[in-house]
């Protein structure tokens, strides 16, 4: 009897053990291939700050989606196209994994080549970034996203330095998964990005990092936080929006925007015209005093139809969402930016706070105010 118990025992044990090595050895895995110039006179610093900041954006993503994160990294001795094919070769792809691929550092572009993705300049080699996307989707992911943050203009030229520090970074500390399930899971295809589009150079702070990491890192973020909804076109959009009021401050010429592809088809939003995107876009306009007063009253009053009820109320916060500091009726609140416009920095739509009422205008819309320090 004793020996029947034993061996029941033993045999329970060996089937946990087969059963936790089955469910490793099928877990789904998230490759991230990190390619960073971190040895550039110039730009090295900023290069190094980007990767810290997206490791660990990417590995707070793929564990909050229960992933098993795998790591590549190409800096230093591993930065160039060797470097690069050796990372690309050692990713063994199963159907249900997730790869991502990130580079900052220099790029250029040629009147020559077809692709209006920039070329990835390794020093003493060049390597397009389209032809890196197409050696990763050859691994038949079940999403591939392949971000290029650096210049796509037309010769072998500095990537501007700006001195500011970005609002959020990372992906804050919260128990609910959906949005970046909805971003990263339920993506089936690819995704192609680039800071700049082709003749742009693209921005970085030798502290802070490069602008775009920075405000596609912002938009996650806030979406993960703060939305109810959310799809990569509008998630684009809003990263995109904050780039723009990071660089309003430069001049033309030293503007750049962001660009990208997707073959998959997008999650339907219940009301894509009032996406937190769209949104913040038009009350940020409004707080642009670079446009002139006439400009933005007219745009007021068309954005208040087009996203706001009749009766309207904004609740105001600055740092934390629960605890707004005033709440104010509509009218008199876009009246108010238009304005203050000089004493405003940026406003973030909180849509898991507000409310849809009937034909996709907002009754009641929850801000976040960021005024401009002294």
């Amino acid at each position: 009897m004793i020996r029947f118990l034993q061996c029941n025992f033993r045999c329970s044990w060996l089937l946990v053990i087969i059963l936790w090595f089955s469910q490793m050895c099928h877990a789904q895995s998230f490759y991230a291939v990190l390619v960073a110039d971190t040895r550039d006179a110039s730009l090295g610093a900023s290069c190094e700050k980007d990767l810290e900041e997206m490791s660990g954006t990417l590995r707070n993503i793929s564990k909050k989606i229960k992933y098993d994160y795998q790591e590549l990294i190409c800096s230093q001795d591993k930065f160039g196209r060797g470097g690069i094919q050796e990372a690309i070769s050692k990713i063994q792809c199963k159907p249900e994994d997730i790869i991502f691929f990130y580079y900052t550092g220099h790029g250029i572009n040629t009147p020559a080549e077809k692709s209006n993705f920039p070329i990835l300049y390794l020093k003493d080699e060049t390597l397009e970034l389209e032809t890196v996307h197409r050696l990763l989707k050859e691994k038949k992911p079940r999403f591939c996203l392949t971000l290029g943050d650096c210049c796509n203009n037309l010769f072998a030229g500095r990537r501007s330095m700006r001195a500011a520090t970005p609002v959020l970074k990372g992906i804050g500390v919260t128990q609910d998964t959906k949005i970046l399930h909805t971003l990263f899971v339920e993506a089936h295809g690819d995704l192609l990005i680039s800071s700049a589009k082709k003749g742009e150079r693209a921005t970085a702070h030798p502290n802070d990092g490069s602008f775009y990491s920075n405000t596609w890192m912002q938009a996650v973020a806030y979406a993960e936080k703060h939305n109810s909804h959310v799809s990569w076109e509008t998630l684009l959009a809003d990263a995109e929006n904050r780039l723009q009021e990071s660089l309003k401050s430069l001049p033309d010429s030293l503007k750049h925007h962001s660009q990208w592809v997707r073959s998959f088809p997008e999650t339907a939003l219940p009301c894509p015209g009032t996406s937190f995107a769209e949104i913040n876009r038009f009350l940020n306009v409004l707080a642009d005093e670079k446009l002139g007063f006439n400009e933005r009253n007219k745009l007021r009053t068309l954005g208040q139809k087009g996203f706001f009820g009749p009766t309207a109320q904004v609740s105001i916060y600055m740092s934390d969402p629960e605890k707004p500091v005033e709440t104010q009726p509509i009218d008199h609140f876009l009246k108010r930016i238009v304005n203050t416009a000089p004493l405003i920095d940026e406003f973030n739509f909180v849509e898991r706070l507000s409310n849809l009422g009937q034909g996709c205008t907002y009754d009641l819309v929850t801000l976040q105010e960021i005024r401009k320090t002294k």
